[in-house]
Order: C-alpha cells, then structure tokens, then sequence
C-alpha cells in the first residue's frame, strides 16, 4: 500500500467525531491492506511501530521535526518554528509548508508503508555519536518524497501524537464488521446467537442477527487480545485466516496478557454478602508486575505492558532461583519491604525504583520484595481457567526458598469479622487495604468483575477509596501559580463502551510546587488547541491534552453535575467529585485503566449520604 491511502485514511478519520463513522473508515482501510503489511498499519493506527511491551518508540523531540522539515522544505527552521507557534501543530505546518514547498527534490519516489516504516524503526533505534543529526537525516528523507496530506501525518508519528481519536476497541470493531460477513458461514456461532435473539417481525429480526453476530465476533477478538495483547499480530493472523486464526492465537511466554481488575464495595459485610466464603489477601501499594519465564528467559511487564526487565535485577535473578517451573508467567506485587522490623515503605519510596540510570545503586539501597497473588501459566499450560484456590496453591508450590519472592499474606474466611480484623491487621502495617477473591472464579483477563474486589482505607470526610482520572486538558495559573504555567486540571474518567473520556472533576489542589512544574513540563508536550476526538467535556481548559496520564484523587464525595459529562444520560446531570485533591500521577496506569464511567455511577450509589446538588 502507498502511504498517500493511509495518510488519506487518516485524514478522513480526524474529521469525523462518530466512533461509527471512524469503524466504518478505518474496516474499509483494512481491507485495502495485504496480509504481510496489516500489522503496520495497525501499529501506525495505534501511533506506534511496535506493541507497548517490544518498547520501540520513535520519540522525537518538536526542535528536530522542525529541523527535518525546514530541511526537505526549503524553509527555515525560524520559518517552520514561527508557524508552529501560531498553529501549535507541527502536523499542519508541514502540510502548509509541503504544499507551497520552496525546494523540490532530486531524488524522491514514491512512498511506500515499508519504507516509511523502515525509516521510522531506524529513527527509533538508532543511537550514540551523531544519532540525532541521522534521525534528521531519516525523516527529511522521507518528506522529500511526501504530497501535504504524507507531511502531516509523517510528523505527527514521529511526535507520538497522531490526534486521529482511535481506540483499541474501535479498531477491534473494525475487525468485527470485516469479518461478519464470514462468521454468518460459521452454523455453529449463528445457532448459537439466534438462541438470544429477541424480535420477532423477521425484518428487525434479520437487523438484530447482524448486529449480534458481529458483537458476538468482536467479542471472540478481545478475548484473544486479552492473552496475547499485540493487535498488530492478530490483525495479520485475521487477515491470513479470517476466524480460524483466532485459533492459532494462545498464551504465550514472553507477550503480556492484559490484567484483570477488581471491583469494590465499601464494606466488608457486603464483600462477604457478595462472594461468601472467600480467599482475602493485602493489597499492597507498590508496582503490580507480571512476571513470564521462559526456561532461563526471564522478561517482567508494568500494569501498563511495558518491558521493565532491566529496572528490577533483584527480581530477575530471584525468578531464576526461586520459581521451580520450566515455563511460567504469574503475577505479583513489587515494593520496598524491611524483613527485619516487617516495615511496608510508601508508594513514594518505591517509585524511586522506576528509573533507567543508577539501577545498581538503587536496587542495593532499597531492594523489592515481589509478594506473588496469581498463576496463569506454567509448564506449557494455561491455567487462566482454573478455579483461584487451585492456582494459589500451584503457586505456592512452585515458589522456592528465598526472600525476594513470597506469597501474598491470605486467609480463607466466610466471616465479616475475620474480613474486618484481617483489613485492620493490613491498614495498620501500612498497606492499602485488602482483595477479596473468588475461591471459584477463572482469571478474566482485561476486564473488571465481582470476581476480585478491593476494600481500601478510608479517612473521615473522604471517598471510602480514591479515583483514578485521566488528564484531560489544564489551566494557566493565577496568582503565585503564573510562575508554573499550570493552576489547575480538568480531569475524567473512561466511558469503555463509547471509548471515551468523560469530564468528572476540575482539580487545583493537593500540588506541591514540585508537581505543578513537573505537571507543566509534561503536559505542555502534548498539549492541543482543540479537543482531542476522545474527550467529551463541556467544559474548556486553557490547554487540551490528549488523554494520557493518570492522577489519583481523593475527594469528600461525588455529586450530580450540570456541568460534567461522566455519567450524563439523557434528562440526568453528570457526576463530579466534589473538594477534589490530587494525591500522586499513576505512572503504572494507562488512560484506558482508569477508573470507568460504570464504577463512578456504582461509587455513588454506594455513598451513605448524596452530595448537596442531588
């Protein structure tokens, strides 16, 4: 495929806000591509060159994407920084400036996705003495060959800011309409969805079949991204063998699976009330790490699938010696653990282990305890499917002498006071709280259900457990905050079945100094002049920002919003979260793993007293 279709593909997407009309381009775009190029473009779709957990970024920063675009234009590099800030999109001055190009180049073809591709995996791996003058060299060389509409798109990848408003389960449903037409051929899943079918009239019955075939479609592709999370890979499996290359698609060592989340409920009553005699762990406030062994391979995964093998040595070494499996991947709770006097450290403490220099020195200064909580996978077998207290004790067992390494602290109760006592106990120590687990339940990965649920400490006056927000846009600081450039952040929650984010708070306290600047600097990368396509927010900001970073928030309570989105339905205000404090960023979260539209409305059914604007 050349370029120009995708770029094209991109640009019709950008201008369109329905998530309908963006599944409908981007299906007619996949079935434009061939088998042995769709996992590009998928990965370009994504903005990205690669899955999160093969870390392959092209990270370019604004100044040399200035430079490669005064050097394939003609113009200068004031010229290009000049329309940059009136415009504060790259992307559209390279198209301005492609379009009235000063300089037409000598040697330039036409541009396929293979060598785009080609010459954006060099500018992501290529480093040492004169690397950023050949990154330069590698983009210029590519928008020499470029119409306008390539320029744009050319120069936003590199920036990691494609502004197209694509989710993953947008491009999932893309794959579902592409494949419908194939699974009505598949008699086995067409019985089984017209055992469901409700209408009657044989016209809406026929609209209603369509409809679930494909829902039912899309749902047997999120199950496998869910064990083998590289959307890239499975889009190539499906372009190959349509349905049946679902089949082909198992968990497999070394390529995360998505993480399974917790519900919550208040009290320990309704816990109990809720899953009767269950298993109860502490919830630890350190990095929930995967871990996936495979023979003397040993590869470790953040919430978020990033490689972080290097950052944690101590936990490496200890899986080698202590994990008494061939093959294994099983999850766990990193944080900094005293064993002599038994002492949890802060979130604050442990953070500091996050860190790409001075991995040594550190490891040494405040080394990791990794309490493990889950099985997935051991021995060339899944264990996804077994009951909980089945895969806790495989996972005992398989857990050798050592001290990095040990299982979470548990007990088996039935009981409200034993669930209390045994929260209590956690609090006191230092820790977050408890999980209470189903004994019976499978691992659900990539979703949240009743089979985990959290019960965190509170304080008096506050929320009975803190929010999750994605960043949406900021404020300028008045007052003593100009000197940041930050005062304030509008922030929201994930609404999974619109794949968006939905306004829920405007938050100006709980900032250090400290955090404002930081909070500016890293925002001020990926600030917008307008509203991402992802958003939905009445409200304005000074600055849009695509949804990215996550903050955790305490507040006293939520309340019905005339002004907020999360939650709006039609003839019903939206939530907020009323006295909104920020407490610290989530580096381990992504913008997709936030708190959800679902859990907000849940959270406040739950409150004992309703905000004052009920």
């Amino acid at each position: 495929m050349h370029f120009k279709t995708l770029a094209e593909s991109f640009d019709k997407i950008e201008h369109v806000s329905s998530r309908l009309a963006m599944t409908d381009l981007l299906a007619d775009l996949f079935k434009k591509s061939k088998a042995d190029e769709i996992a590009r473009i998928v990965y370009l779709c994504q903005g990205k060159l690669a899955p999160a957990f093969k870390d392959i970024e092209v990270g370019m920063g604004e100044s040399y994407v200035e430079e490669g675009i005064a050097k394939a234009s003609g113009y200068s590099k004031a010229d290009v920084d000049k329309e940059f800030k009136k415009r504060g999109d790259l992307g559209l001055v390279a198209q301005e400036f492609f379009s009235k190009k000063k300089q037409r180049s000598l040697f330039s073809s036409e541009l396929s996705i293979g060598k785009v591709f080609k010459n954006l995996i060099k500018i992501a791996t290529v480093s040492g003495s004169g690397s950023q003058q050949l990154k330069i060299k590698l983009l210029a060389e590519l928008l020499n060959s470029a119409s306008p509409i390539e320029a744009k798109y050319l120069v936003r990848i590199p920036l990691g800011n494609l502004r197209l408003g694509i989710g993953d389960p947008t491009i999932m449903d893309s794959f579902a309409k592409n494949l419908s037409e194939e699974a009505r051929k598949n008699k086995a899943l067409v019985k089984g969805v017209e055992k469901k079918l409700k209408e009657k009239k044989e016209e809406k019955r026929e609209a209603e079949l369509e409809k679930k075939i494909r829902l039912k479609v899309r749902e047997l592709i999120e199950s496998k991204y869910n064990v083998y999370s590289d959307l890239g890979g499975l889009a190539e499996k499906l372009a190959e063998k349509g349905l049946k290359g679902l089949e082909k698609i198992e968990i497999t060592p070394g390529v995360p699976i998505r993480p399974t989340l917790a519900e919550r409920l208040p009290t320990a009553k309704e816990i109990v009330e809720k899953l009767g005699r269950c298993a109860v762990e502490a919830k630890y406030d350190g990095f929930r790490l995967a871990i996936h062994k495979d023979k003397g391979k040993v590869t470790i995964f953040s919430r978020r699938q990033e490689n972080v093998t290097d950052m944690f040595p101590e936990i490496t070494d200890a899986v080698r010696k202590q994990i008494k499996a061939v093959d294994a991947i099983f999850e766990g709770e990193a944080l900094v653990f005293n064993e002599e006097t038994e002492e949890y450290f802060p979130f604050q403490v442990t953070i500091q282990r996050k860190r790409k220099y001075d991995i040594d020195k550190m490891a040494k200064e405040f080394p990791l305890t990794l309490f493990a909580f889950d099985l997935l996978y051991a021995n060339g077998k899944s264990l996804m499917n077994l009951p909980f207290k089945k895969r806790r004790e495989r996972l005992g067992k398989m857990i050798g002498k050592g001290k990095t390494i040990e299982l979470t602290e548990s007990i088996e109760t039935d009981k409200t006071e034993e669930v209390e006592s045994f929260f209590n106990e956690s609090v006191e120590k230092g820790l977050e709280g408890i999980i209470a687990k189903d004994l019976n339940a499978g691992y659900i990965a990539g979703a949240r259900k009743f089979a985990w649920i959290k019960l965190k400490r509170s304080y008096k006056g506050e929320l009975g457990d803190t929010v999750d927000t994605v960043i949406l846009g900021f404020f300028k600081g008045k007052g003593k905050r100009t000197q940041f450039g930050l005062g304030g952040l509008l922030t929201g929650v994930y609404d999974e079945k619109e794949d968006k984010f939905k306004s829920l708070a405007k938050i100006g306290t709980g900032m250090t100094e400290e955090m404002l600047s930081d909070l500016h600097k890293m925002l001020s990368k990926i600030k917008e002049g307008k509203k991402p396509a992802r958003i939905d927010s009445e409200l304005k900001p000074d600055y849009w920002v695509e949804p990215k970073y996550v903050i955790e928030v305490n507040a006293d309570e939520i309340t019905r919003s005339p002004i907020h989105t999360a939650g709006k339905k039609k003839g019903e205000q939206g939530f907020a979260l009323r006295f909104p404090r920020m407490i610290k960023i989530r580096q381990d979260k992504k913008a997709e793993q936030a708190t959800t539209v679902k859990e907000i409305e849940a959270m406040f059914k739950r409150q004992k007293h309703v905000g004052l604007s009920e």
